[in-house]
């Protein structure tokens, strides 16, 4: 295991980047719907809790991924794609939550609970990881 830490984790820090990216641009359909209320934005989101909802999810994302990548412990790639994977296709559904309205459709459902449980499973064993390696090295 004589990986550079930096590329090792590169997946977090680049999932990281992109989680940002979006979270910036759902900050201007934000504003774009709710302070200047252009009548595109409006129509378009209809759901403007869940609009916010994805934008801050993004952000926390985007904070927990540079967490993970800044502890600079290496995390198997096993873990990392979930966590990745799950960073983006969480708020992703905010979003198209926020577009579609009041989704109680089987195959939406689905594809959340599929996603949350993904996630779950990469962030849990990246942080019983970081746990494991900081009580073994006190």
């Amino acid at each position: 295991m004589n990986k550079d830490i930096r590329t090792t984790n590169i997946l977090l820090l680049r999932t990281a980047a992109i989680t940002l990216l979006l979270a910036l641009v759902l900050a201007w359909c934000l504003t774009f719907t709710k302070a200047l209320k252009l009548p595109y934005f409006v129509a378009t989101f209809q759901n403007y809790d869940m609009l916010l909802s994805a934008h801050l999810d993004f952000l926390m994302m985007t904070m927990l991924l540079l967490g993970f990548y800044g502890a600079r412990i290496a995390l198997p790639l096993i873990f990392q794609w979930p966590m990745a994977i799950g960073s983006i296709t969480n708020p992703a559904l905010f979003f198209v939550g926020s577009i579609m309205g009041d989704i109680q459709n089987p195959v939406y459902l689905g594809i959340v609970f599929i996603s949350i449980s993904l996630t779950t499973f990469g962030y849990a064993m990246a942080a019983i990881t970081i746990l494991r390696r900081s009580l073994s090295a006190s």
